[in-house]
């Protein structure tokens, strides 16, 4: 396994699509496609969709320039779930936010049970697709304001709301070397000016028969010590970026 490694985004990054997609040995692809189709007989209503792998990375002095080639929702779960499969393995890149309250809590949620990553806590966000795509390049900025509008029901262009918003950090490495770049999102709201907007639109998807992605929202108050007592919980479960992320933060905390 790779060292987990969280750094401040410094050099500008691009995703680039290879417009190839993903050949596996016969006998790696027979085992996700056995796996998916236990999933869907189990009562899952998972779409086999499409998700981006990285496949060639080059970091120079002033950018950081990445590769991917298109696979399929199984084959990730498959890695997230089974086995890590090394170089036949999911290796996403993804964007997430760091969302904060004008009172200075962070604000992040635990994955619906409706989810494929139920109990799993993790920032608001999520992987590429086409939609994201812009010629050969993908829009992060589009991703991550897709996911807040879907998750959180803020509008990055409500000035209203919003104080401040641009990439953060990098976080590289861990089990299945994942790449999760990091927006930090600071409201113009405190705490609970954001739960009393949160609550009104789950009120919303509940009226319209549809679910939050969240099956509960957490805020923590950005201090070291808030911080360091709940990711010392025995038990949670976070997403593979969380604790190194944090732990960079906590690490910033006390400088």
């Amino acid at each position: 396994m790779k060292p987990f490694k969280v750094t401040p985004i410094t050099k500008k990054i691009s995703v680039k699509f290879s417009n190839q997609e993903v050949r596996l040995p016969e006998e790696i692809q027979a085992r996700i496609d056995v796996y998916w189709k236990e999933l869907i007989e189990s009562g899952k209503s998972y779409k086999r969709g499409e998700v981006f792998t990285v496949t060639h990375k080059n970091i120079s002095d002033e950018a950081i320039d990445i590769l991917v080639e298109k696979t399929d929702y199984a084959h990730y779960l498959y890695c997230q779930n089974v086995e890590a499969l090394d170089e036949d393995g999911v290796h996403i890149i993804h964007a997430a936010a760091l969302v904060e309250t004008s009172d200075g809590y962070l604000i992040f949620g635990e994955m619906g049970s409706q989810t494929s990553r139920a109990g799993i806590y993790q920032l608001c966000g999520g992987g590429i697709d086409n939609d994201d795509l812009k010629g050969e390049y993908f829009d992060f900025r589009h991703s991550i304001e897709k996911e807040l509008r879907e998750e959180m029901d803020i509008d990055l262009s409500d000035a209203s709301r919003m104080a401040h918003f641009k990439e953060a950090y990098l976080k590289e490495g861990g089990p299945t070397d994942k790449m999760t770049v990091v927006y930090k999102c600071v409201l113009n709201e405190t705490k609970e000016e954001f739960f009393e907007k949160y609550h009104n639109f789950v009120k919303k998807l509940i009226g319209n028969n549809e679910s939050p992605e969240f099956g509960k929202i957490i805020t923590l108050k950005k201090e070291k010590d808030k911080l360091r007592e709940f990711f010392s919980q025995d038990g949670i479960k976070l997403d593979e970026y969380m604790q190194p992320l944090f732990e960079h933060i906590i690490k910033e905390l006390e400088i």
